[in-house]
């Protein structure tokens, strides 16, 4: 009999206490950031390494090869060199001109203008690939001529870093050459960077503006953002709602977290004790114990 007892007391006084939930796990695991290497503490919209992709917005994925932030953009990599949470802008570089001009893949630098765009001290430099020799004498903005070896095929090649309107009203017939040339891409810079080199356009002054990035600024809810996080939620993105979603410590919302249920107070910490106390009483009373 006195099992029984026991049962019944055990069940009588958690049925009279109040019962908390475990906090939501993807509220946990938000509150998590992206570190690697030089950039550390990353969160919203960002997701990558230890932030799951509900923890950041679609298009904003981050990897960490070797101990060096990368991300992905339209399908290509990119060397991530700095983040600013205050003006929501990055810096990132090319990671296939990071050593030469002559990458084996030869594409343009695509955005998707609904999340990223190009901050005001922005250039792009056009690199033309596969021109015909011998070549006109080169207008001011134009490098010497450089060389690839792009899959086992040489081709010559010049970029530009002076605007080609500008050329092609001194130069028509340089413009003209340009459009012989078997491809031509465009890779972004800081137009700080790429000013002190058109007085002597190198190759080597070139990866130099290159490989100090470019800024996009980015645009993922973040006013929504602001609000869940005021709120003592963590950002993150519904997968299947495709939206916005605050994270909250006992289960998500639309937006903001409601107010936290406060600690119990002495008075009914009491009452609990009291409570449970009447109900092993009355226990005994009914076995005579």
């Amino acid at each position: 009999m006195s099992w029984l007892i026991l049962l019944l007391t055990i069940a009588l006084v958690c049925g009279s206490a109040p019962v908390f939930a475990d906090d939501d796990e993807r509220y946990l695991n938000c509150m998590k950031s992206f570190d690697c290497g030089n950039i550390k503490g990353v969160g919203y919209p960002f997701s990558g390494s230890d932030r799951p992709d509900y923890c950041g917005y679609p298009g904003f994925e981050l990897g960490c090869s070797n101990q060096d932030p990368e991300i992905t953009i339209m399908r290509s990599t990119y060397k991530l060199l700095g983040i600013n949470n205050q003006s929501r802008t990055l810096n990132v570089s090319r990671s296939d001109y990071t050593e030469n001009l002559c990458p084996t893949l030869l594409s343009n630098t695509s955005l998707n203008p609904n999340l990223l765009t190009y901050t005001s001290d922005h250039a792009e430099v056009t690199l033309y690939y596969g021109c015909p020799s011998p070549s006109p004498a080169l207008p001011a903005g134009f490098s010497a001529q450089f060389a690839c070896n792009i899959n086992n095929t040489v081709m010559m090649g010049y970029f530009i870093t002076a605007n080609l309107s500008v050329i092609s009203m001194t130069d028509p017939s340089f413009i003209s050459y340009l459009t012989t040339c078997n491809n031509s891409v465009k890779v972004p810079a800081l137009q700080s960077a790429v000013m002190p080199i058109l007085a002597n356009p190198t190759v080597a002054q070139l990866l130099g503006a290159i490989n100090q990035g470019f800024e996009l600024v980015w645009s993922a809810n973040d006013s929504l953002c602001d609000t869940c996080k005021s709120s003592g939620g963590q950002c993150g993105y519904n997968q299947t709602t495709t939206a916005f979603t605050c994270y909250c410590a006992d289960q998500p919302q639309d937006f903001e977290c409601s107010a936290s249920p406060q600690a119990p107070s002495q008075s009914t910490k009491s009452s609990w004790s009291t409570r449970g106390q009447l109900h092993i009483a009355a226990v005994k009373d009914l076995f005579g114990a």
